[in-house]
């Protein structure tokens, strides 16, 4: 809850007050009743006004509700806020808050005291909630008390996540001599303990040491086992950003690394969410439960930054260099091109991700670069994104994707 006893403005009450005097003189002035009696209400007011506005600047408090349901970019942001106190004796109430980048966002109280601050098609990211001003006006409409309303907490617009069936990563990659270069992913049961065997398990199952040790059956108890780890890096440098906010290059960055993770995630795969930022953040993902809202969380975050260490993550003497399989999702290609290639060429799986940047600044697609042919012809896996390509015809379903 957000509380503000003080009052950082009154105004009209002393309005009213300098009016009832100058009434009251006139009514001396001229002998007049009906003025005396308009003079005394005046001040009346203007003193009844002054009380209200000491009490409301004292007892009204700010809650700011959690969103239910965590906002997602494109859709609808709704922060519920809750004013308590005598809000009866008011007859307006506004809260004027500030919403990070949005700017200020002005919603009237209802009499209940609660309301609800909307924002159409917000786009992803982090949002700083206020500091905020609540208005509050006197049932008389005599005097208005405006509080500071301090800082709350950070509201994240989640990333758009694409719905991935196959993955162009699952076709393998093309090695030397065309052949199709699979990586062995085991997968299945693996042990995880020991009980007491049941009348009717299948011998093959008792563990004999355990039951030598016991001096009863034991059998080996038996999970579904993750596959091995498969890293996904997202490259944030600044340089390589094009396009407006919501719409650019590492916004469709952003979307390309969440249904990658979602995807490997959702077959029992461990996923590293690695976000190349100047110090790199490692998500590691191994189910869509809590670590997965986690990693999404770290995506709403994401910013363009300066000095991203995204060549020294990749190499093979990298943080990354004894993960089985790679994917990067970059706007430079360039960049990682030796690493991914030097990976191939010792059977270690990578794929690639090119966000053509330039097509988002409403400029022409560019032409199969040296790059891309180089890793294509390494056996590197590469999908390419532009602007306005849907994310899930660019990631999903491709066997062999043609490079330009």
């Amino acid at each position: 809850m957000t509380r503000r006893r003080r009052a950082t403005g009154v105004r009209a009450g002393s309005g009213a007050g300098l009016l009832a005097l100058a009434v009251l003189a006139a009514a001396w002035v001229v002998g007049s009743t009906a003025l005396a009696v308009l003079g005394i209400g005046l001040a009346v007011a203007a003193l009844a006004a002054r009380v209200w506005a000491f009490v409301a600047s004292r007892l009204l408090t700010v809650e700011r509700l959690p969103a239910s349901v965590p906002p997602v970019e494109g859709g609808r942001l709704r922060l519920g806020v809750s004013v308590r106190g005598p809000t009866r004796l008011c007859s307006r109430l506004e809260l004027r808050e500030a919403v990070g980048p949005l700017g200020e966002i002005a919603v009237a109280i209802e009499s209940g005291g609660r309301a609800e601050l909307i924002v159409d098609d917000v786009p992803r990211g982090r949002y700083q909630l206020g500091p905020g001003r609540l208005l509050a006006r006197d049932p008389l409409g005599v005097a208005t008390v405006e509080q500071e309303v301090p800082p709350g907490a950070t509201v994240l617009v989640r990333p758009r996540v694409p719905e991935i069936g196959a993955l162009f990563t699952e076709s393998g990659a093309r090695g030397e001599g065309g052949r199709t270069a699979h990586m062995r992913r085991p997968s299945g049961l693996e042990p995880h303990g020991v009980r007491e065997y049941i009348e009717g398990e299948p011998l093959r199952a008792v563990h004999w040491p355990t039951s030598a040790r016991r001096g009863e059956l034991m059998v080996r108890e038996l999970e579904d086992a993750p596959r091995d780890s498969v890293a996904i890096v997202l490259d944030v440098d600044a340089r390589s950003v094009a396009g407006p906010v919501g719409r650019s290059s590492l916004d469709d960055a952003v979307r390309v690394a969440a249904g990658l993770v979602r995807a490997h995630a959702g077959r029992s795969r461990r996923a590293l969410l690695v976000v190349a930022t100047p110090k790199p953040g490692i998500h590691r993902v191994q189910s869509l439960g809590r670590d997965w809202d986690a990693a999404l969380d770290a995506l709403a975050a994401v910013e363009p930054e300066e000095g991203t260490p995204l060549r020294e993550l990749v190499t093979a003497r990298g943080v990354l260099g004894t993960v089985p399989e790679l994917v990067v999702v970059t706007a430079r290609p360039e960049i990682v091109e030796d690493a991914l290639v030097a990976r191939r060429a010792v059977g270690r799986f990578c794929a690639l991700v090119a966000v053509d940047a330039q097509t988002y600044a409403g400029r022409e697609p560019s032409t199969a670069s040296r790059t891309l042919l180089r890793l294509a012809s390494a056996g590197v896996s590469i999908a390419v994104v532009r602007h306005g390509d849907r994310l899930e015809d660019a990631l999903g379903g491709l066997r062999e994707r043609a490079v330009g």
